[in-house]
């Protein structure tokens, strides 16, 4: 269940370098000894108390794109352990056809945008869910962070990101990895509007 955005080029606008630096609203959600990081209005892993696109996701225009959302590390040392990816993809289970292997990934940045880490895999076994949609969970190998960091998911538009359609942070972004350049995190509207939003996406760690 997937919300193709074919004209957001025209939609939306880069950012300037000074608008990068976003105060940060972030929340933080303890689980034992990890802290989870948030830049959208979720209270632990319920979203029934907020206004998302779900069941339905947001692909991007295409491939070259991602959805990113910015986090600040809670001290020095801090070490990214996993990321939750809340996501949309449409199974399709007629005549017993096996499901079409879609590839996604993710990265995480540091502030400058240079490549911390990259992962890659197939979505049968973190996306596939019976309602269509669901939280996936993806092990991270202890990445230490300082300061501001991005997470960036590439559904290669066929795994469509869930996004909070109210209280947007301005920590939300889309990434044209190709150029190198961060745009607004914003869905375009009729008459040239746009409406700000938040991915949602979690990163966790100690």
């Amino acid at each position: 269940m997937l919300l193709s955005i074919g004209c957001l080029c025209s939609g939306v606008q880069a950012l300037n370098p000074q608008e990068g630096n976003t105060s940060t609203s972030q929340k933080t959600e303890q689980i034992g000894e990890i802290t989870v990081l948030k830049q959208d209005s979720s209270s632990g892993f319920n979203l029934s108390g907020i206004n998302t696109t779900l069941p339905f996701g947001i692909a991007p225009p295409n491939y070259a794109w991602a959805q990113a959302t910015k986090f600040t590390a809670p001290h020095s040392g801090w070490k990214v352990l996993r990321i939750f990816v809340v996501a949309s993809y449409s199974l399709g289970e007629k005549n017993n056809i096996s499901p079409e292997i879609s590839p996604f990934a993710l990265e995480i940045r540091d502030a400058d945008k240079n490549l911390l880490y990259h992962f890659s895999d197939i979505q049968l076994a973190y996306f596939n869910r019976p309602s269509g949609y669901g939280t996936a969970t993806i092990d991270i190998p202890g990445i230490p962070v300082e300061d501001d960091f991005f997470v960036c998911f590439y559904g290669y538009k066929s795994v469509g990101l869930a996004a909070e359609l109210q209280n947007a942070t301005g920590n939300s972004y889309w990434y044209d990895r190709s150029t190198d350049i961060l745009y607004h995190g914003e869905l375009p509207l009729h008459n040239n509007q746009t409406l700000p939003i938040n991915w949602i996406i979690w990163a966790a760690g100690k």
